[in-house]
């Protein structure tokens, strides 16, 4: 989902009114408490690592067994498929738009000759493609966290020297000097408000899932923070979001963690998951996925909505950039 879809996780009064119709998907508690059917709808998220994961969750109320969704247009230009007659669209939101309609493979045959037996192979070979696509390297996704992080306030260290049990770990502490990217030009150096740490020696796909796990806390709003409304929660559901956090996140872009086998033995040994707050989790993958799958806008982060002294700095140079763009273009000769 865009920024323009993103809810404020920070202030509820925000919230993009499209999202508020994301609620009735999770009313109905007992189709998810239920351990084994929620880690089938984790599955089914994660098998949707293109779309956001709120549109993951709005493809499978609508298409339990859909494998593949696009618009009329993409199935015709990527893979010179049409849709079949009486095919029944999914419908999931679009930035700037009120919807956009999709249809799954299997409602789509070739254009031209129809073979049913060896369209069944293309239609897995297709699945399978699409979905390396979507698919980066791990440091494209270390990339953009080392410049996005700075942005909500976050010092990051990689040398963390603990025992075993403790992967990582996220405080509040304000005693690290941030140089927090504006532009390709300008730099802000500020204080954090977070720091978050990862075991030293940890291979890079643990590094992710830890540095996953503990975003999860803050964006599911598990710390005592200023800028957070108070939650109430107990340790376990405290944990188990954070690790569905890291979990879904980990799956949409291809990496196995231990978050999957943590929730595969709670769903052997537990009937039920803990009693969670599912649109926080929702939130926070979000969240997570803008991070590191691109260049973050810094009126759009963190810190420049909550910290009222960083906001300054970056207006005053937003202001300088403006007015030296004004005036290279006064200069310039009329044509």
């Amino acid at each position: 989902m865009s920024d323009d879809k993103q809810k404020d996780l920070f202030d509820d009064n925000n919230r993009a009114k499209e999202i508020a119709s994301i609620n009735r998907l999770f009313q109905d508690v007992k189709r998810y408490r239920k351990s084994e059917n929620f880690k089938m709808m984790l599955d089914f998220y994660a098998s949707f690592p293109y779309l956001g994961v709120y549109n993951a969750a709005l493809v499978e109320q609508q298409r339990p067994g859909a494998k593949m969704v696009l618009t009329v247009k993409k199935w015709s230009e990527l893979y010179k498929r049409k849709i079949k007659p009486n095919a029944r669209p999914v419908i999931i939101l679009l930035p700037f738009y009120p919807v956009e309609f999709l249809f799954d493979i299997y409602d789509t045959k070739p254009i031209g000759n129809y073979n049913k037996v060896e369209d069944h192979l293309a239609i897995e070979q297709i699945i399978n493609l699409h979905k390396a696509e979507c698919k980066h390297d791990l440091y494209f996704y270390f990339s953009n966290l080392e410049e996005n992080l700075p942005k909500y306030g976050i010092a990051y260290h990689n040398n963390y020297v603990v025992g075993s049990e403790i992967q990582a770990q996220i405080g509040i502490d304000n005693s690290e000097e941030l140089d927090v990217k504006i532009n390709h030009d300008y730099f802000i150096r500020h204080n954090s408000h977070f720091i978050l740490s990862v075991r030293a020696g940890a291979s890079k796909a643990e590094e992710l899932a830890s540095i996953f796990h503990e975003l999860g806390h803050l964006f599911c709003l598990h710390m005592v923070h200023p800028w957070f409304k108070d939650r109430s929660y107990t340790k376990e559901v405290k944990e188990f979001e954070a690790e569905i956090v890291s979990y879904l996140v980990c799956s949409r872009i291809g990496i196995h963690t231990r978050s999957m086998e943590y929730l595969a033995h709670y769903v052997d040994e537990n009937e039920e998951i803990p009693n969670i707050d599912i649109e926080r989790v929702f939130d926070a993958v979000d969240l997570i996925e803008q991070i590191i799958k691109g260049n973050r806008d810094i009126t759009k982060c963190l810190l420049y909505k909550k910290d009222k002294a960083f906001k300054e700095k970056v207006d005053i140079i937003k202001a300088e950039i403006k007015k030296k763009q004004e005036q290279a273009k006064a200069e310039m000769p009329s044509m």
